[in-house]
């Protein structure tokens, strides 16, 4: 059909819908202006509130502290019963839990367990234990006694180790803006939360953040510390998110949950600031995967190299072959077949094959990977 439109108001009709619907889409966007995060620090010594009662909905992130280092590498660990519930309830709920290691006090702790010796035995400890529990990753908090050189590589390291995990977990780090050296791992972690709980008002909080935008950090990495419990106003802790939100920022810390009560009316002024519809889990915890690795150790110049290869406990008992094939994908010669045990393993390629260049596969499962050899005579 088509008919005669009268211009002058069809026109006025078009001005003032798209004025109508611009306004529409102002207020909504003016009432779902969420923050990124809120990560709250859950400790044992107070007993406001329990892993079941916390109150949920004002959190996307739980830490629980703490893990404290020894100089060894070694850790010395929070109650696990408590950490279990702590995990159970954050996932029933959609959140991520993760744990803190370090805090004041720790001192010269770190400098020995973050050292050349001891800094391998240390991640291998901060990820045994990541794992064992399900949690979906950590939060590193250096305070004191600070070794630049180790502080950098300790966060380099760990940010190497887990991105060879399945899922990668997450890392955050509770950083002074007042000690520049913890900008300097800003491209290694996930979140960087400012620790500076009091004394700072919203209006003047950038400029304590600059120390990590000046190197570079991403400001969307950047969380606002607030003491929730430390004495805030309603007000106060509403102006903080608001800040968050107008100028790009990540999110928020609330340091501690359980302290002085809990502070129950400033933990539903940030409930206010998160989208209820975003949930993280289901149910149940993490689980990393360890992935299979491959290397071909070139057998020190006698020109027969050594396979060497690694099946992680997740990769037990699935079936594996592992072959020497030509240039062009033909089997030459299977060195293992059968059922994957756990454990590091080699193999030599001695008289395998002539002379030339050749590919080792390594399957376990649905995972494989693939190196090249080179057989000499």
């Amino acid at each position: 059909m088509v008919g005669i439109i009268d211009r002058g108001k069809s026109m006025k009709h078009i001005y003032a819908t798209l004025f109508f619907l611009a306004a529409l889409c102002s207020l909504s966007f003016g009432q779902n202006k969420y923050i990124g995060w809120s990560l709250g620090y859950f400790t044992t010594w107070d007993n406001t509130y329990t892993p079941e009662t916390i109150p949920w909905e004002a959190f996307t992130h739980m830490a629980y502290f703490q893990v404290w280092p020894n100089a060894d590498g070694s850790l010395q660990l929070p109650n696990e019963g408590i950490a279990k519930r702590l995990i159970a309830e954050g996932h029933k709920r959609g959140k991520k839990v993760i744990f803190c290691v370090g805090g004041a006090g720790v001192k010269d702790a770190f400098k020995g367990a973050c050292s050349n010796a001891n800094r391998g035995k240390f991640i291998s400890n901060m990820l045994a234990y990541l794992k064992k529990l399900g949690y979906d990753g950590f939060d590193t908090d250096w305070e004191e006694n600070f070794d630049d050189a180790l502080f950098v590589a300790w966060h380099k390291d760990l940010r190497d180790s887990i991105n060879k995990l399945t899922p990668v977990p997450l890392m955050t780090i509770a950083a002074e803006d007042w000690f520049s050296v913890t900008a300097k791992v800003h491209m290694y972690v996930d979140q960087i939360n400012d620790m500076r709980y009091t004394g700072t008002s919203a209006a003047n909080y950038p400029n304590s953040l600059k120390v990590f935008t000046n190197a570079g950090a991403d400001k969307a990495k950047l969380g606002v510390g607030m003491g929730i419990s430390m004495g805030m106003s309603v007000q106060q802790v509403t102006d903080m998110c608001n800040l968050v939100v107008a100028q790009g920022y990540g999110g928020v810390i609330q340091w501690d949950v359980t302290k002085n009560g809990g502070a129950p009316a400033n933990m539903a002024a940030v409930a206010k600031f998160i989208n209820p519809t975003v949930g993280i889990f289901t149910s149940g915890p993490t689980k990393y995967y360890d992935p299979i690795t491959l290397s071909i150790d070139a057998g020190n110049g006698l020109g027969f190299p050594q396979v060497r290869y690694s099946i992680p406990s997740t990769s037990k008992g699935a079936n594996m072959d592992l072959g020497l094939y030509d240039m062009s994908g033909s089997l030459v010669s299977t060195l293992v077949h059968g059922q994957a045990q756990e454990g590091a393993f080699s193999v030599p390629l001695m008289q395998r094959g002539a002379a030339g260049a050749y590919i080792v596969r390594l399957s376990a499962g649905n995972a494989s990977l693939s190196s090249k050899a080179i057989l000499a005579r």
